[in-house]
Parts: structure tokens; sequence; C-alpha cells
């Protein structure tokens, strides 16, 4: 009698291992999957909270505030003498936000070169001629002292497929292409700027000079946009001088 309630207990037993087997490993699994979704959703507030914190618009300043980096930009006279190590791949960073700027048709007419010693030596050796022309030789020394000094130059071009229209129709592709250069520069300084560098936009005299376009080598139907000296500043940026323009005058409301 005892064996046979023994062997229908066993027969029972066995028969539902299974179905406890599998509803224990499904429990396991809930319980592992509701841990991880819980910590994932932690995680997730925790970065939300994080970015609203640098990014909120408390009147405070803020370091990752993206208005206060183009805000604080300021154009830069004097560089410390050598370049910061990572020099060229926060350069290479820069140009490649300056090729993000608006380009209406896509023609993408933006070119940056990057002058080494001999090539800036040329340049400052034909500005100071064209200073000491005009002013004398002891000015033209000077400005050559003075240009040697800066650390980095880039040199922005614009070079437009077709140059058949004109800069003065409002829809040329010219005037198009040279609109996108200037925001190429702008985003090139505000990139540098973000990561510690100065910058100054050059459009002086001796960028439109044809001696400058065989100096640095420009192709057919390219054109100087500015030059551009990078480096650490010597000392922190002033503050934004007082803007002749209040809000009003500038944002115009219509009805």
């Amino acid at each position: 009698m005892s064996e046979h309630f023994l062997q229908l207990a066993w027969n029972a037993i066995s028969a539902s291992f299974p179905s406890l087997l599998l509803f224990t490993v499904t429990s396991s699994t809930k319980l592992l999957l509701s841990k991880k979704s819980s910590s994932d959703h932690e995680s997730t507030n925790t970065t939300t909270r994080a970015r609203s914190i640098t990014t909120s618009s408390d009147g405070e300043s803020h370091t990752n505030d993206f208005d206060t980096m183009l805000q604080t930009r300021r154009t830069i006279n004097k560089f410390l003498p050598d370049l910061p190590n990572n020099w060229e791949q926060t350069l290479q960073q820069a140009i490649q936000s300056a090729i993000h700027a608006p380009n209406h048709k896509r023609t993408e007419p933006w070119r940056f070169h990057l002058l080494g010693p001999v090539t800036i030596r040329q340049v400052c050796e034909l500005n100071a001629s064209i200073v000491a022309e005009k002013k004398g030789d002891k000015a033209g020394q000077r400005k050559l002292e003075r240009w040697l000094q800066m650390p980095g130059w880039v040199v922005v071009t614009c070079q437009t497929a077709d140059s058949s229209g004109s800069m003065k129709k409002p829809s040329s592709v010219e005037r198009e292409d040279y609109a996108a250069c200037c925001c190429a520069v702008q985003n090139l300084c505000l990139s540098l700027h973000n990561a510690g560098m100065g910058t100054k936009w050059g459009t002086g005299s001796v960028n439109f000079d044809s001696r400058f376009e065989k100096i640095v080598g420009l192709a057919e139907g390219e054109y100087v946009v500015g030059t551009i000296w990078f480096g650490t500043p010597e000392k922190a940026a002033p503050d934004a001088p007082a803007k002749k323009r209040s809000m009003e005058d500038v944002f115009i409301k219509h009805k």
C-alpha cells in the first residue's frame, strides 16, 4: 500500500516538474528584466537631469550654454607663441563644423588652406612691402614683426563652379556661395572658441593681391574670403562692447 502511494506521488511530481521549471525560469527572467528596465529608466532620468542642468536658462552663466558660447566669442589680437599640442585635431574638428554651414545649392564652395612656415613668411613679407609702399619702411618692418608672431594661419577661400553670374544679382550662385563661405567662417571660429582657442578673421588688402593668390596657390575661379589667425589667447577675452542698436531697433514685429 505504502509503496503504491509513493509511486503515485513520484509520478505526479515527475509530470509537473517541467511546468515548475518553466515557471521558475520565467519568473526569474521577468525579475531580471524588471530590474534592468528600472536601471535603464534611472540612467535615462539621470542623463536628462544632467542635461537640463547644463542647458537651463535661469539667467546664470553655464559652461555648456550654447548662447553663452556664441556671445563670448571675440576677435583675438594677441596669442601665445606656440599652438596647443592637439591643435591639428581641434582644427580639423572646427573645419568639420564649418562645412556644415548653410549652403543653398549644395555647391560646397569653401576651401581651407593651412599655411606652413615658408608660406606664412612669404605672405608676411608681401604684406610688409605693401605697407612700406604706403607708410614707409619702418611701418612695414613693424607690420612684418607683428604678423610673424601669429601662430596659426588658415586662408578660407570660395570656389564657384559657375562664374557667369554676378555678386550684384541676389539669386546668383556667386552670391549664394560667398554667403555660405561666410557662414562657414563663423562656424570655424565658434568651434575653435568652444575648444578654448581664439581667432581673428582678417580681410586686409593683401588677401586680394594677385601675388597673394600665387603664394597660396589658388585655383582658377577661387578667391579669398579671409585669413583666419588662430591660437591660444594671450589673455582672457574682453567683455562684449555695448551694442549700438537696441533689441527694439533690430527686432521688428509685423502684424
